[in-house]
């Protein structure tokens, strides 16, 4: 009896010894020819038995057509039995991601803009190959977001979210509970913070989504690298402080934001522009500082309306322009989420012939 104890101990240690090295291989080859478009990499895959978990580690992906340039690059991604599912009768994951870097450029911006649905279909069966197991909840750990025109950028100028954290829950909806929460933080140029609480009904077709945004203490300074090449405009001083609502409708997007300038000079810089741009530029410079040199608390805040539809984006400029000179002379806008975007009930449910797509 002994001898067959031990037989079947040494048989789970080939397994255990043999099995990561064929998934890696099969895996590889897969993220390999999965796209036309992308091709990715796994440096190492380990399987943890007693957890019921596996972890993929330096998970990668790039441009084909610029194998050189990783686009997104994840130190650890942990897979592993959800255990309070499982003694409620449920079979789910739970994956956390650590140290993950994604760095959006005009190339990856072309990539997808080219073929945006074939892209989304090769993502999908990338995710069920290396997720195959509903998942419940993914947390995202210790990251960052970038972007940048292109690679070349100095990592220094580029813009930049680190020490991202967050969790996005119910990723797997279902008919019953099909409405998926995000909430991320993370800190823009290692100073200010950003906020995002955002619901998704992923089963919806389009997917129905809105989100909250708050963005707190950003040294408006710092902005002045990527302004230099965009608008004729520098600041010289000032905090920026922004709040945002948004939601889908539909085929279109639709929201507001709320920017509070604290304390803030501007200048326009007439060297780059000529011409009707440059001086409607300097005017608006000119009067943004003759708001915030008549208001007595030196801010300069506005409500700023805005939708996305048919690729046309459209914003309320002269609704902007009112309440800035509002809040400058009369009635204050009021610092904050207004909580007047969310999900509508259609939105936040799901029918018998959506949930069986």
């Amino acid at each position: 009896m002994r001898k067959y104890v031990w037989g079947f101990i040494l048989l789970l240690l080939i397994v255990r010894a043999v099995t990561p090295e064929f998934i890696l291989r099969q895996t590889n080859q897969f993220l390999a020819t999965f796209s036309e478009t992308y091709t990715g990499h796994i440096e190492d895959f380990d399987i943890s038995l007693l957890r019921g978990a596996y972890q993929m580690e330096g998970f990668s992906l790039r441009l084909k057509q610029y194998p050189a340039e990783k686009f997104v690059f994840v130190n650890v991604v942990d897979v592993s039995i959800a255990w309070r599912e499982l003694f409620a009768g449920k079979i789910n994951t739970d994956i956390e991601i650590n140290k993950a870097k994604l760095v959006i450029t005009n190339k990856i911006m072309n990539a997808f803009s080219n073929a945006p649905d074939k892209s989304k279909d090769e993502s999908q069966a990338a995710a069920k190959k290396l997720f195959p197991v509903r998942v419940g909840r993914i947390d995202i750990k210790d990251s960052s977001f970038e972007f940048a025109d292109l690679l070349s950028i100095p990592e220094a100028k580029r813009w930049r979210i680190s020490k991202i954290e967050g969790r996005l829950s119910n990723v797997t909806g279902t008919g019953n509970a099909p409405v998926s929460l995000l909430s991320l933080r993370g800190d823009l140029f290692n100073s200010s913070t950003v906020k995002i609480v955002s619901q998704l009904n992923l089963l919806k077709k389009p997917i129905a989504w809105d989100a909250d945004l708050e963005l707190r203490d950003f040294n408006l300074p710092n902005a002045n690298d990527w302004l230099k090449n965009k608008v004729p405009l520098t600041f010289t001083s000032g905090k920026l402080d922004l709040y945002s609502e948004v939601h889908s409708n539909r085929n279109s997007i639709e929201g507001y934001v709320k920017p509070f300038l604290h304390k803030v000079d501007v200048v326009a810089n007439p060297e780059i522009f000529t011409g009707f741009k440059q001086f409607a530029i300097e005017v608006s410079a000119a009067t943004a500082n003759l708001i915030l040199r008549s208001a007595k608390e030196k801010l300069l805040a506005t409500k700023v309306l805005f939708s996305y539809q048919k690729g046309e984006f459209k914003v309320n400029s002269s609704k902007a322009i009112s309440e800035a000179f509002k809040n400058g002379f009369s009635e204050k806008i009021p610092e904050g989420i207004d909580d007047e975007i969310s999900l509508s009930k259609d939105d936040m449910t799901i029918t018998k012939t959506e949930d069986e797509k």
